[in-house]
């Protein structure tokens, strides 16, 4: 059996059992409340997904975190569940991108190339491209500058609407 929890003194020094506690601030001022708040808004990024010349097309916009790669790997991984799927990851509007956002594109890569299909990521941010660089990935992902660009899945080169694996197998 529990011994029974002394009485703690309230801001007067009146002792207040374990029952009569009192919150020392009104709900309303709560400092937690705003953070609270801000996580109930949810994820600050966004995946948007659209289908270009038989390639489909998933670009990421704003901040890519792990709240973000939570809610959209169901929606990436089936994705990859076609036969040799062509999809292209577009990173251009992406501000922001975590080590779990760079983990889902490895993966995401890694099933495409598993099917047989083809991965592009399109990147053309410094910040981001020095992440890919420190990470040891921008040879493994092989970023292109844009959809449209040489080497890009959209390129000039793309007249017979096939493309190459830029990187290597994982």
């Amino acid at each position: 059996m529990r011994a029974p929890m002394a009485p703690h003194p309230d801001e007067s020094g009146r002792r207040l059992s374990s029952t009569e506690r009192e919150e020392p601030w009104a709900a309303s001022e709560d400092p937690w409340a705003a953070d609270a708040a801000d996580e109930e808004e949810g994820p600050a990024g966004s995946v948007l997904t659209r289908t270009e010349h038989g390639r489909t097309v998933v670009e990421l916009h704003g901040e890519i975190d792990l709240a973000v790669v939570l809610d959209t790997t169901p929606q990436l991984y089936e994705l990859t569940t076609a036969a040799a799927p062509r999809l292209v990851a577009d990173l251009r509007p992406v501000t922001f991108i975590d080590c779990s956002g760079l983990a889902l594109l490895v993966d995401i890569r890694s099933r495409v190339l598993a099917s047989g299909g083809t991965f592009t990521l399109v990147c053309a941010d410094p910040r981001v491209l020095r992440l890919l660089q420190i990470t040891g990935l921008s040879d493994v992902l092989a970023p292109v500058p844009s959809l449209a660009a040489p080497g890009g899945p959209l390129g000039p080169q793309d007249a017979g609407d096939e493309i190459t694996v830029r990187g290597r197998e994982s």
